[in-house]
């Protein structure tokens, strides 16, 4: 239990016991079909006042009959300060944010079975309200507003008008002297408020005239909010009062609130209970039946019928034959089908009657469908439906392959199966631009094929190549698909990559074969524990559940047949426990699959000090390759590192034979080209051959 909470209950425990017998006995002078809760958004307390880090702003329904409440949604923006109500498809509110010399107005919309945010939208002064009301004869939301100077209102005023919840903008119609604290509408659409003053006031929709029923015996100086009950007809009207004599005894003004029932025929109104802590509410709405008793119940087996990409269509639907109120329905029943608030189709029917209703939408789209039937007594409730009419719109290209063989680049790709909104598609209008980036060449253009060849010379140097695939669907461009970069050409001997710049990367062929996303990357902190050295290097990370299938492929080199080229680098791992494995392969292509020929077969390193590799290798046909470094480690290992590589031809040796001699005599010297000098060569770096034929590189 939060400490809110446990001082809610500790309140609880102090409730007057004169309150309590008057919420019991009050509550049993109402019809038993009554409602037992509202909902109301509570934005402000007494004790979010002393402990603001407490505060739960949110949605939350209150018992009413006693003084007891639960935290529905808890949400900084479900906040009616400036105003809110519940409509047919979503709960609207009004947060209203002062201060520091200016005033923040934001519009908000959730979903009430699931209270998830909806929409938002940013209002203005003109949208702050005292109380909404939904009147679901009209589809509009009332109000009692401030005025607003911007738009050439005089300040502190009040007018009664009409809020339109997709845009803010706010109608006025009659000015109000006296705000209004509560404002409710009947489900035959009457409406009626309660003003500051306590009096009971009867509102004219069109005009905004009001006519006073009653004064109810209580006054307020805030603003608070209320709603009627449309299965009694009850007025239940929250209201509040702040004391601002309190706030040099307590830092901040307490302030009261009540509940009190209105029952608007005998004009007189009824305390219900005192609120545990001055709760500011607001929004409040009471879930009940919004038709009248004699107006037509829901339609049934409601359908809708468009041919694939017509825009011409019809809904069909059966007539119900009982009244909302569960009597006899008789007599002719209009009905009136909205298509995203466009008129689609009217007429009328008799009860019981099946309906085929044809009608046209202007363009292709996503269409809700409102149907509502109404009599003399009044419009029953909605009936809806939703679907994607016309033509919709290809799902994007999902992938393609780039291939390069005997000067041909190959493009192959899906074409899309299935629609953005799960609408029609006619798949023979679909069409497809390609163009090869480098320099805006156009290789195809509105083909409808998902393959393109494109010729491309072998260039000289190491180029990347990709593509852009446009996706067109009658006539129209719909996405774009980019290859990634396919590298043509060769790079130059000798070639090394010591990834002290992270671009190196980019002439890298990376591939995780497993898909496990443990794959080599670019690591600009690798620590060397033995060197105690940080430096950069390329990190196969290990994965603690799959077995490494990963490469990490240089680009091409051109090698000629019977010629020996070595590969060194460096290898190092993280641990000397866990054990990691690497073999170097070559191959015709930056693939996994073309790494045919084994240069180093798979080797297990657990180390921490580098190890230098120097492996040579020749090849059987003169041509393009590219050498693969393969991580093949078990999983759960500790992370392999490459530094310093480096691809070179290995030049032939000028020693071929070393003298015979004692073993710590130095028989024979050579330069790093392999040719023999004299024993007393100095300045560079040289062999030194010794009789036990061991050799070792010195600087003279």
């Amino acid at each position: 239990m939060s400490f809110y909470n446990q001082y809610k209950f500790y309140m609880k425990l102090r409730l007057p016991l004169t309150a309590a017998i008057i919420a019991a006995s009050a509550g049993s002078i109402f019809a038993a079909e009554a409602a037992s809760c509202f909902y109301a958004s509570v934005y402000s307390c007494n004790f979010w006042k002393e402990y603001p880090s407490y505060s739960e702003v949110g949605i939350y329904s209150f018992d009413l009959d006693y003084p007891d409440s639960r935290l529905v949604k808890a949400d900084d923006d479900l906040d009616a300060s400036g105003g809110g109500t519940m409509t047919e498809d979503f709960y609207f509110c009004t947060k209203e944010m002062a201060g520091y010399g200016f005033v923040d107005v934001t519009h908000f919309t959730f979903k009430p079975d699931t209270w998830e945010y909806n929409s938002q939208i940013y209002g203005a002064q003109e949208g702050v309200a005292t109380d909404l009301a939904y009147d679901h004869t009209s589809s509009k939301i009332y109000g009692c507003f401030t005025t607003d100077p911007d738009k050439g209102e005089a300040a502190g005023g009040y007018v009664f008008g009409t809020i339109n919840e997709a845009t803010g903008e706010r109608l006025a119609i009659h000015d109000i002297t006296t705000p209004w604290i509560a404002l409710g509408c009947t489900r035959n659409g009457d409406l009626y408020a309660v003003d500051m003053a306590g009096k009971l006031l009867s509102v004219d929709k069109i005009t905004g005239a009001t006519e006073e029923l009653a004064s109810l015996g209580f006054s307020a100086n805030r603003r608070s909010t209320g709603a009627i009950d449309t299965a009694t007809g009850i007025f239940y009207v929250v209201v509040t009062n702040e004391d601002e004599s309190t706030i040099d005894e307590y830092g901040y003004s307490v302030s009261t609130s009540k509940l009190y029932a209105v029952d608007i025929e005998a004009k007189q109104a009824t305390l219900m209970y005192e609120f545990e802590d001055g709760e500011a509410i607001g929004g409040m709405y009471i879930p009940g039946p919004l038709a009248s008793d004699d107006a037509p119940a829901a339609p049934s087996d409601m359908s809708l019928r468009f041919d694939d990409g017509d825009l011409n269509g019809s809904i069909s639907f059966t007539m119900p034959s009982a009244t909302f109120g569960g009597g006899t329905l008789e007599g002719e029943v209009s009905y009136l089908i909205r298509a995203n608030g466009s008129l689609f189709a009217q007429g009328t029917a008799t009860a019981g009657a099946t309906v085929n209703a044809t009608g046209k939408v202007d363009e292709d789209g996503q269409y809700e469908f409102v149907l509502e039937l109404s009599n003399a007594a009044g419009r029953g409730p909605k009936a809806t439906t939703s679907l994607w009419i016309g033509h919709d719109t290809p799902e994007k290209i999902a992938n393609a392959t780039l291939t390069y063989a005997n000067g041909l680049f190959t493009l192959t790709w899906e074409q899309p199966a299935t629609t953005q909104h799960g609408g029609y598609m006619d798949t023979s209008l679909i069409s497809y631009t390609v163009t090869r980036n480098n320099d805006d060449y156009i290789v195809a253009s509105n083909t409808t094929s998902t393959t393109v060849d494109d010729a491309v010379a072998m260039p000289e140097q190491l180029t990347s190549y990709s593509y852009s695939i446009d996706l067109y669907y009658r006539g129209k461009y719909v996405s774009t698909y980019t290859t990634e970069d396919y590298k043509l050409g060769a790079v130059t001997l000798p070639y090394t990559v010591d990834f002290d710049d992270p671009d190196c990367f980019s002439n890298l062929t990376v591939i995780d074969a497993n898909g496990d996303r443990a794959e080599w990357y670019y690591e600009e902190y690798w620590y060397i524990e033995a060197l105690d050295l940080e430096c950069t290097a390329a990190l196969y990370p290990y994965s603690s559940t799959n077995k490494a299938d990963d490469w990490l492929i240089l680009p091409a080199i051109k090698f000629e047949k019977d010629t020996k080229y070595a590969v060194e680098f460096q290898v190092s791992t993280s641990s000397d426990s866990y054990t990691e494995r690497l073999a170097v392969s070559y191959g015709t292509a930056p693939t996994a699959e073309a790494m045919t020929n084994t240069i180093l077969e798979a080797k297990e390193y657990a180390i921490y000090e580098p190890v230098e590799e120097n492996v040579i290798f020749s090849p059987a046909e003169t041509g393009f390759y590219n050498i693969g470094f393969y991580a093949c480690s078990d999983a759960n290992g500790s992370g392999l590192a490459l530094r310093n590589i480096k691809v070179s031809v290995v030049k032939e040796s000028a020693v071929e034979s070393i003298a015979n001699g004692d073993d710590n005599t130095v028989v024979e010297v050579y330069n790093l080209q392999g040719v023999r000098v004299n024993d007393n060569a100095r300045g560079g770096l040289y062999i030194e051959v010794k009789a036990d034929g061991t050799a070792r590189k010195v600087i003279r």
